[in-house]
């Protein structure tokens, strides 16, 4: 098989250029605690973040949907007897009915704060639903 001559070099040059960040600054351990839906790795949200991910669930047709759940009841714990991916505690109780007709983020962060003052140190959770298919189509922790 021929190759060419500088391939090992140019490879090797190529390895040192790329070489010159140091992993260690970069590599990150999560701390051991619980995590919950795709934003839960994140920093706690503002509340100029969730009303633009309100924005974003409004913008593609979706009707925001206010959940809350106490801490135990928010946990999630798998069924290993049951098989994979399957788990209790998945439910949460509805704040109100679905938004429907939501125009801007503001709404929802009003409901948020009313939901939070009626139940203290529950967790909060926005769900996007789909009115025309009848599901969940997003959903991330608002307040822990």
């Amino acid at each position: 098989v021929a190759r060419p001559a500088n391939s090992r070099k140019s490879a090797l040059r190529a390895v040192r250029n790329g070489s010159r960040t140091t992993m260690s600054g970069s590599i990150k351990v999560l701390k051991p605690e619980k995590k919950y839906e795709c934003l839960s790795y994140l920093p706690d949200l503002s509340d100029e973040e969730i009303s633009k991910q309100v924005d974003y669930l409004v913008g593609n047709g979706w009707s925001p949907l206010i959940e809350f759940a106490s801490q135990e009841e928010a946990d999630t714990n798998q069924l290993f007897f049951a098989g994979p991916a399957l788990y209790e505690n998945r439910y949460w109780t509805m704040w109100k009915l679905p938004l429907f007709g939501c125009q801007s983020g503001d709404e929802v962060l009003k409901e948020i704060a009313l939901c939070q003052e009626e139940y203290p140190g529950y967790r909060v959770r926005v769900v996007g639903f789909d009115r025309a298919r009848q599901v969940q189509t997003a959903g991330f922790i608002v307040r822990k």
